[in-house]
């Protein structure tokens, strides 16, 4: 039994931020996310969905201590292999749940890959207790998607503003970085919910384009499909 605060994202009622004022579009589809951050005018996009009522169950069932914790480099088609290989490796036996969460992160890693063109993807799967990335600020890659499975959703806002909207839990939110092709550095800053103190936990997913001079060999790890985690 854990001890740890769960936000069901199903289940929660959770009111719709405005965006008005933020470089901010939303889109009742995955494939209008890369369409949409290449509008001039937008800095993220968000796909409007919530995580599945069955999968929600699933995380709070198996606890956040127990969730696990992997940063990979890999081809997005051998995501749900990867995931599924780190799921057993905790102990975690496959579920239902577990296919739709490796499957949803393979279908945005394409995505992504596509938009940045890049060879690989890195992606990480982080159980976050603390506050972690506590100051707003623009990541320095092309571009990064964000989707918190579980508990608080990011907070976005821009330079010396006092408004702080949150991305609803459940919901993918792509987000120009500072090697975003253009003259114009993105407007809009974004960092985790502070939730130290708390007893909150959250199950974060992050994907991004990832090149070969861009592996960090004392992070990341080449996922090769049908064989070990390899450390570069």
């Amino acid at each position: 039994m854990t001890n740890m605060m769960l936000v069901d994202s199903a289940s929660a009622t959770t009111p719709i931020p405005d965006w008005t004022g933020l470089p901010v579009s939303t889109t009742a589809r995955a494939d209008g996310l890369p369409g949409a951050l290449l509008d001039a005018a937008v800095d993220a996009a968000i796909w409007s969905r919530a995580t599945p009522a069955s999968v929600v169950q699933w995380l709070n069932e198996i606890g956040p201590e127990a969730w696990p914790n992997g940063r990979f480099v890999l081809d997005p088609a051998d995501i749900p292999a990867c995931l599924k290989q780190l799921f057993a490796t905790a102990g975690i036996r496959s579920a239902p749940a577990l296919t739709w969460l490796a499957n949803d992160a393979a279908y945005l890693a394409q995505l992504i890959q596509h938009l940045v063109g890049s060879a690989n993807v890195r992606l990480r799967l982080e159980p976050v207790f603390d506050n972690a990335c506590s100051k707003f600020h623009i990541d320095n890659v092309v571009a990064r998607l964000i989707c918190t499975h579980s508990g608080p959703g990011t907070e976005l806002t821009l330079e010396d503003s006092h408004v702080i909207q949150t991305v609803p839990t459940g919901a993918p939110v792509l987000l120009k970085g500072k090697r975003w092709p253009g003259a114009d550095v993105p407007s809009l800053r974004h960092r985790s919910p502070p939730i130290a103190g708390t007893g909150i936990a959250r199950l974060v997913l992050v994907i991004e384009g990832c090149d070969a001079e861009d592996i960090n060999p004392g992070y990341d790890q080449i996922y090769r499909a049908n064989s070990a985690l390899d450390r570069t």
